[in-house]
């Protein structure tokens, strides 16, 4: 899967953007509403992503589903997509007699090149047995760039105006129709791709079980990605970038900054690009891990810090172990063509993440599977190069006790 997915959907206007929240809000006041909150498990495929399982129509069909806080719009295979397709389920909207005629067109263009091309229908769609009735989404055509994911399509949890106008987003659309009674959504992605479930998305609430001390909010300065102003990135005292501009995005698995930044961060920490992946490779066969410096993150006044095995990516070739940095340099833009930093699943499975829409906040907080490490093989890490040291003064120890019996011997 490609590193990292964003959606160059343009933005409508921030107008349109707070008269539909606010439409919302005094929607919701007509439901006598529910008090729970929805929680959905997430399941994690191998740190690249989280998935988890939706259904739609009556009688219902089960879709995977990848929860995407870079786009707005719920989309899912169409029965009429093909050859681009196989393996995924697949909506038919003539086998739900809940579906109705909506009409519009999809199209979106993800920031790594794939697209997804489709139709709008309104229809009932379940996440964890709660109902949201009459839920437009799209049922795609024609997509491209998707065949090898595990996952059948994508959930949209960004801003409406990043969205396709007039059609309201799914969680929305929970806070109107009463099935959740805060306007807000968390997420807890645990690093341990072994662990079962693999996460949790709560829509409605938050889970103070799944992270430690206080959380850090700060302001959305853009009501389309989830984006506000961070204040550093530095590592081993050498600042990379002050008051930048991030997202955070649950559809990226890495973290993605402008290609200047990102090259003096990875310089930083010793890293080669390699043109082929388009990311850093650092020496980890010679190197000691105390070689590595952590690296930063300044938000709202706080620091968000990842060490070295925890911004690696270690990946086994043939017989050889390749160490790539997840910090990708790409020259992406929010929608009024500023640079911006995305903070990836890699950042997010060590923080707890908190999207506020009432007060248009984003909060962090450190992740109760903060301290998980992947395995370290015992060749890398300078482990192999001092076994090998120690053999060859072991070898260069016996030499010389042969040459002096010689000498005892022959003298």
């Amino acid at each position: 899967m490609s590193c990292y997915r964003m959606t160059d959907t343009s933005v409508q206007n921030d107008r349109i953007e707070h008269e539909t929240i606010n439409l919302t809000y005094k929607s919701s006041l007509r439901f006598r509403g529910k008090t729970n909150v929805i929680r959905e498990s997430l399941f994690n495929q191998a740190n690249y992503y989280w998935i988890g399982l939706i259904s739609i129509g009556t009688p219902e069909k089960t879709f995977i589903i990848n929860f995407d806080t870079g786009s707005t719009d719920l989309w899912v295979p169409s029965i009429q997509c093909l050859s681009t397709c196989e393996n995924k389920a697949k909506y038919d909207l003539y086998s739900s007699y809940t579906s109705r005629a909506n009409g519009a067109t999809f199209r979106i263009k993800y920031g790594d090149g794939s697209y997804v091309n489709g139709i709008f229908i309104n229809d009932t769609v379940t996440i964890a047995n709660s109902s949201v009735l009459n839920q437009a989404f799209a049922h795609a055509k024609n997509i491209s760039g998707f065949s090898l994911s595990t996952f059948d399509g994508v959930l949209g949890l960004a801003y409406p105006s990043l969205g396709t106008s007039g059609q309201i987003p799914i969680f929305y659309n929970m806070w109107q129709q009463g099935l959740i009674s805060n306007p807000i959504f968390s997420f807890y992605f645990n690093p341990n791709p072994n662990a079962y479930p693999g996460g949790e998305l709560i829509f409605g609430g938050v889970d103070s079980t799944k992270y430690l001390g206080s959380i850090t909010y700060v302001d959305v300065i853009i009501p389309a990605y989830w984006e506000f102003m961070m204040d550093s990135v530095q590592t081993n005292g050498k600042i990379i970038c002050s008051n930048c501009r991030a997202i955070l995005d649950t559809g990226t698995t890495l973290i993605v900054g402008p290609s200047n930044q990102i090259a003096l961060l990875n310089y930083a920490i010793g890293g080669i690009y390699d043109q082929e992946t388009g990311l850093y490779t650092v020496d980890c066969y010679t190197r000691l891990l105390s070689d590595f410096p952590d690296v930063e993150f300044s938000i709202g006044n706080m620091t968000f810090t990842l060490s070295v095995l925890q911004y690696l990516l270690i990946s086994k070739d043939d017989d050889n172990f390749v160490c790539y940095t997840i910090f990708q340099g790409i020259n992406l833009r929010d929608n009024r063509g500023y640079l911006i930093w995305i903070l990836g699943d890699y950042f997010l499975s060590r923080f707890y993440s908190i999207y506020n829409v009432k007060r248009n906040q984003i909060g962090l907080a450190k992740s109760i599977s903060y301290n998980y490490l992947q395995i370290n093989p015992k060749s890398l890490f300078g482990n192999s190069s001092n076994k090998n040291y120690f053999q060859y003064i072991l070898q260069l120890f016996i030499l010389i006790i042969i040459l002096v019996i010689r000498n005892i011997f022959f003298f």
